[in-house]
């Protein structure tokens, strides 16, 4: 969901040329005039555990109806995305600090799209996600952005045409990737990115037709999400080489997109009518009766919320769909 577009849920409910009605936003460094961001109270609904109050504010390019706040890093800086993916719409990104006033567009010069996806914790942040087909190269290519540096990456063992596919979703502080590239056989295949070195290292995740590493944390623990071999999509989370699995409760499928230093992971769950709820767990070693689960839902949200990043404070990043079936971003203050 995170990773290779914007999600399912933004392309199945995207309208053309719908506008914004039910959020304010920031502005660009690029043109567009600061306006103030709405900040909404959240009652949670909880699985197995006291809920979690936070605050939410929207944060959103105010010309766009897909939009989505990808992280945030213990400084409480954000990188998000908006666009549908379109030639009208293409991907772009930002970055923004506290209070979310003013949004710096991060975009890879003349490429088709650029998609941050995580920000570290460094005193210089290192921002990363992909780029599609940049200037004189074809495909996605990961991206890592330090101080307005942009380096590519590509998996070797990547295939080529539509599975031309390597993308980071999860960045820490030490320089390490989790992402994922696409073999020629078109199966997602996760990664930790030595970012230094440029090297890759497998993971293995059990019983899995295919799957993706989407976040790191700062001790290179990692969260993710797989197609397993009866069909189903499942998070899970790797310690050490051992992988733990995570459904929540009921739910018809789960993606874990983010975690944070305490194994605090977050991402999103379907129901069984198909509406998606974002969640925050802990104890991810624990058996299911062990892990302790919180569904998320922005009050303004429709048609769907999705939580995608979280730092060491609890801090949420994510999105909404609303009633109009326009996407918003979001950060939630516990």
């Amino acid at each position: 969901m995170r990773w290779s577009a914007f999600s399912t849920l933004a392309f199945t409910l995207f309208l053309s040329g719908a506008a914004l009605t039910a959020c304010s936003g920031p502005a660009y460094t690029s043109p567009a005039a600061p306006q103030a961001a709405q900040s909404r109270n959240l009652s949670s609904l909880a699985s197995k555990a006291t809920p979690i109050p936070y605050t939410f504010q929207t944060i959103d390019d105010t010309a766009s109806t897909v939009n989505r706040v990808s992280d945030i890093n213990n400084a409480g800086e954000i990188v998000g995305c908006f666009g549908a993916g379109t030639k009208s719409s293409p991907y772009e990104s930002y970055w923004s600090l506290p209070p979310y006033t003013t949004l710096t567009l991060v975009n890879y010069t003349s490429a088709q799209g650029t998609v941050l996806n995580a920000i570290s914790s460094n005193t210089t942040p290192v921002m990363a996600g992909y780029v599609i087909n940049p200037p004189q190269l074809a495909g996605n290519w990961g991206l890592v952005d330090v101080s307005g540096l942009f380096t590519l990456l590509k998996d070797h063992k990547e295939g080529s045409g539509k599975d031309a596919v390597t993308e980071i979703n999860g960045v820490n502080a030490s320089k390490y990737g989790a992402g994922f590239y696409v073999n020629p056989s078109g199966t997602s295949m996760p990664v930790v990115v030595n970012i230094t070195l440029g090297s890759y290292a497998a993971l293995k995740v059990p019983s899995s037709t295919g799957a993706q590493a989407t976040g790191i944390n700062a001790r290179s623990e990692v969260a993710g999400w797989n197609t397993t071999t009866s069909g189903g999509v499942q998070g899970w989370f790797e310690r050490n080489g051992s992988y733990f699995p995570l459904t929540y409760p009921g739910s018809a499928k789960t993606e874990a997109l983010s975690l944070n230093a305490t194994e605090q992971i977050v991402g999103f769950y379907t129901d069984s009518s198909g509406t998606e709820h974002g969640f925050v767990m802990s104890n991810p070693t624990g058996s299911q009766g062990q892990q302790v689960w919180q569904s998320i839902d922005e009050p303004n949200a429709a048609q769907g919320t999705a939580v995608t990043g979280i730092n060491d404070s609890g801090y949420i990043t994510g999105y909404y769909v609303d009633s109009s079936g326009v996407q918003h971003g979001f950060v939630g203050t516990p």
